[in-house]
């Protein structure tokens, strides 16, 4: 029996608890290969489980270790060690330390879910601690468990191809294929399935009748039949074995000489696409005992729908729809004789010379040889014009970087090769550049699809119709005209920042210096180290930045147009006062600080209060009239006021150099001068980009959750904020700290977590959470849990883990909490580190409960090096916003 449970993309998402896991088949013989030795060499350690009334082991951890270096070895030295290779890529395996004594378990092994994921995290840490090895980045466990009742003999997460480390999970085997297949996983290559059409034809669209057979592939390792066949060769290419430049993509009659699968140089695979059905194929030649004839084998790479996949495993008819992203596995065709049934009962050949796609569009014909088969590939003429391109609406063209067409525009047949545009009636061809944040799909694995963002246009108004080309040639008709202005303009900013207005120590001001002249300033965001947003605005002109008395404001500063042109730099602000009483003065002065402050006088009759000054200041005054002088000459007058109220009585630049001014006057108040000092420095040309789509918030009930939690206008641009997976559902637990109880969990009825994910983030994991309770009385009883298992985590210092091993908590208390968290009997504050060595990290939680409603901030990074200060200032400032959201 099989069960599939990791996923098929290559970009892989984070999920809060689950990791991503293959499973692999019982009953397999081993290969019986010899021992080899190879440049990359990596460690495979060997430790056991069991728990109470657990059955033997088939195999003792020795055995393994001689399984691991003898046949798991040479297999795995086999398939990465290519005829004619000039650079020795081969990859070999040895045992290294061995744990005698089992690893005792308060409970069972768990076969799937959470708790599956959850002990090969908890063993691995346990034997590395019971090996004595601090540093395992770069090895391998192997954790042999006696029968559990689980439907697989083989796990071990999905890696990639520059990962060095791994866990394997034997369950009741000590079988080498298995090994071999799951040490695949570890470097992300996931199943060689099979295709079958049960009408007998060869291939066909997805359906009822063509299926896709999990494992059926047993051409190579990644299927579930022992062997010592080489790799596929799009497997290979996902390890690194095979360059880009040797698949050849082909979108028109050609003939191609492809050298065998096991071969190092030359072109070892060709791509194509027909419609959207997407094909892999490559030329095997004869080896001994693989089972097949020479000849072509020929994989899909475009996945199946859910309804279409044959597996035993259950789990796999209710998992998610493929996407549009690369897949890790490959679905072989039947070319021969090939019949698989089951991993017992296989038999015939995959491979042709000949062979066609379901569509009759495509088909192959191959001289074969020992070294190489000339393949001509006769593909049906393209003669279709690409569909008429679809242009977004102008009101939606507010950034350089969106794509003018509809997202998805393409050739239906081929590829679009370029476009033009009808400018005021005029042709005009236009450049041409890649789809932006591309990630490679399973019809376009190599580079990105072509488009035209509005940067790619001419400024100015004008009329404006686009037409595309395919590499066949054929040209779509024009689009609809529409009139549209483009401006590629930046902003002008300046460090030129004046006080508008001042209520207390909150001073507000208007940032003059930034401006643009074309379609006006659309958003100005102040973002902080993190990349939290601390001010926004968006006014066309002078954005408001809010200061506090005396306290610098140092942030970066992002400023767009309404097109998306932007500028960012580092902005450095901070309010300077001269306050009345460091004055010189003549007359009779009082104080006046009960009323206006410290260091505030009022003047009795006539006085003047001389200052030395540079550039621009503001006069603070409160009631009465006065005059700003600088020599003989008048600078201003304060009009009079009777209102006990601070204001700005007269701003004035006295220009290039120090000067003094006189403030005279008869029975008026006088503050001080305040100054803005400011800067905006290291400033580089950005582009505003667009919104990322989150299809989860066409739920409403999803709409009404995100409102209390962060979202992406909390973050700046660089930050994607999206949900995690099943993070809109209940299947993953929400209170999951120090290993509580949390019987609260079945009294939630809705949730929301988001994660924040950005290219070179300091943290490993940065989400926030919002649930509904089913009645303020259930929310309250989380919070009640959750104090209790904080409560005995501290006392404890963590707690046990299922192995017997002490997951270690280390707390600190977080101290200088900002006013506005909701009250201390509706939040838990946790500030701790969790592990210790390389399996440390530092863990910032704030849970706010109010009414039926909960939200969670989490805060994560690896390591043993605690948060900063300025870190953790800047998330509790974020758990303020959340409990003023949570207020409502």
């Amino acid at each position: 029996m099989e069960q599939l449970v990791h996923t098929r993309y290559k970009i892989i998402s984070m999920r809060k608890r689950i990791s991503v896991v293959a499973v692999m088949l019982v009953g397999i013989a081993s290969l019986g290969l010899t021992p080899a030795l190879a440049v990359d060499e990596r460690v495979i350690d060997i430790v056991s489980v069991s728990w109470a009334g657990s059955a033997p082991l088939p195999v003792t951890v020795e055995q393994l270790a001689v399984v691991v270096n003898t046949e798991v070895n040479a297999s795995w030295k086999s398939f990465t060690t290519l005829v004619g290779n000039t650079q020795d890529r081969s990859v070999s395996f040895v045992s290294g330390k061995i744990l005698s004594d089992a690893i005792a378990l308060n409970a069972k092994m768990a076969c799937s879910g959470a708790a599956a994921s959850e002990f090969m995290s908890f063993v691995r840490a346990e034997a590395y601690r019971r090996l004595g090895i601090d540093d395992y980045s770069k090895r391998y466990l192997m954790i042999a468990s006696p029968k559990a009742g689980c439907i697989w003999s083989g796990r071990a997460p999905l890696g990639s191809s520059t990962s060095r480390k791994g866990t394997v999970v034997l369950h009741d085997s000590g079988e080498a294929f298995i090994i071999v297949h799951e040490l695949g996983h570890t470097f992300g290559l996931g199943h060689t399935n099979f295709l079958r059409c049960d009408d007998g034809k060869k291939d066909g669209a997805w359906s009822d009748t063509c299926k896709a057979v999990e494992y059926g592939g047993t051409v190579d390792v990644m299927g579930n039949k022992a062997t010592n066949s080489p790799l596929n060769t799009y497997h290979q290419w996902r390890m690194g074995l095979l360059e880009d430049s040797q698949v050849k993509q082909i979108w028109q009659s050609e003939s191609v000489n492809l050298v065998p699968s096991d071969f190092a140089q030359g072109i070892r695979a060709i791509f194509l696409r027909d419609g959207n059905a997407a094909y892999w194929i490559e030329y095997r030649r004869t080896l001994s005992g693989v089972g097949y004839k020479p000849g072509l084998v020929i994989f899909r790479i475009d996945p199946p729908p859910i309804a279409s996949v044959v597996s035993l495993n259950p789990e796999d008819t209710t998992a998610n729809e493929f996407g549009e992203e690369l897949s890790t596995d490959v679905w072989m065709l039947n070319l021969d004789s090939y019949r698989y049934s089951n991993s017992k009962f296989i038999n015939g050949s995959m491979t042709a010379l000949t062979a066609a796609t379901y569509s009759g569009n495509i088909s192959f014909s191959t001289v074969a040889s020992e070294t190489g088969a000339m393949v001509a590939v006769k593909i049906k003429p393209d003669v279709t014009p690409p569909p008429v391109p679809v242009l977004l609406p102008f009101s939606e063209w507010r950034f350089p970087g969106i794509e003018i067409t509809k997202r998805g525009y393409t050739d239906a047949d081929t590829a679009i090769a370029s476009f033009q545009g009808l400018i005021d009636g005029k042709i005009k061809d236009l450049p041409i550049t890649p789809i932006d944040n591309w990630r490679p799909t399973y019809l376009n694995p190599f580079s990105a699809p072509l488009t035209v963002h509005v940067r790619d246009l001419p400024e100015g108004t004008y009329t404006f119709a686009l037409r595309a080309t395919d590499v066949a040639g054929n040209v779509s008709q024009w689009s609809p005209s529409m009139k549209i202005t483009i401006d590629l303009g930046r902003p002008v900013v300046t460090s030129d920042v004046r006080i508008s207005t001042i209520s207390g120590d909150q001073i507000s001001t208007t940032w003059t210096g930034a401006k643009d002249i074309g379609s006006g300033l659309c958003l100005t965001n102040l973002v902080n180290s993190d990349g939290l947003i601390l001010q926004s605005s968006t006014a066309k002109s002078a954005p408001v930045i809010k200061l506090t008395d005396g306290v610098l404001l140092h942030v970066t500063a992002q400023i767009f147009d309404c097109l998306g042109n932007g500028i960012s730099g580092d902005l450095s602000v901070v309010n300077v006062l001269a306050p009345a009483d460091k004055s010189s003065r003549t007359g009779k002065w009082l104080s006046a600080g009960i009323s206006f402050g410290t260091g505030a006088l009022k003047c009795s009759g006539k006085c003047t209060a001389s200052f030395s000054v540079q550039d621009r200041i503001d006069v603070l005054v409160g009631t009465g009239a006065a005059m700003i002088t600088s020599g003989t000459k008048i600078l201003a007058t304060v009009p009079d006021s009777k209102v006990t109220k601070l204001r700005i009585g007269a701003s004035v630049d006295t220009g290039i150099g120090r000067k003094v001014i006189r403030v005279s006057g008869s029975d008026f108040v006088l503050i001080g001068l305040a100054s803005i000092k400011a800067s905006f420095t290291d400033s580089k040309d950005i582009d505003r980009q667009p919104t990322i789509t989150d299809p989860s918030l066409s739920d409403a009930k999803q709409v009404a959750l995100a409102k209390y939690g962060f979202s992406a206008s909390d973050l700046s641009q660089e930050w994607k904020v999206l949900p995690m997976n099943d993070g809109t559902t209940l299947i993953d637990p929400s209170l999951d700290l120090c290993n509580g109880v949390y019987k609260s969990e079945k009294d939630r009825i809705e949730r929301r977590q988001v994660i924040a994910t950005k290219n070179d983030s300091p943290y490993s994991f940065l989400s926030s959470e919002v649930v509904r309770y089913s009645s303020v009385g259930a929310a309250q009883s989380a919070q009640r849990e959750l104090v209790t298992a904080l409560a005995a985590c501290q006392i404890d210092k963590g707690f046990k883990n299922p192995a017997g091993g002490q997951m270690s908590y280390l707390f600190s208390e977080i101290k200088n909490l900002p006013q506005g968290l909701l009250p201390e009997n509706s939040r838990v504050l946790v500030r701790t580190q969790i592990d210790s060595g390389m399996s440390a990290r530092q863990l910032l939680g704030i849970y706010q409960f109010n009414g039926a409603i909960f939200t969670g901030l989490y805060v994560m990074k690896s390591g043993e090096s605690e948060f900063s200060d300025s870190q953790i200032s800047s998330w509790l400032d974020m758990a303020v916003v959340l409990a003023n959201r949570l207020r409502g």
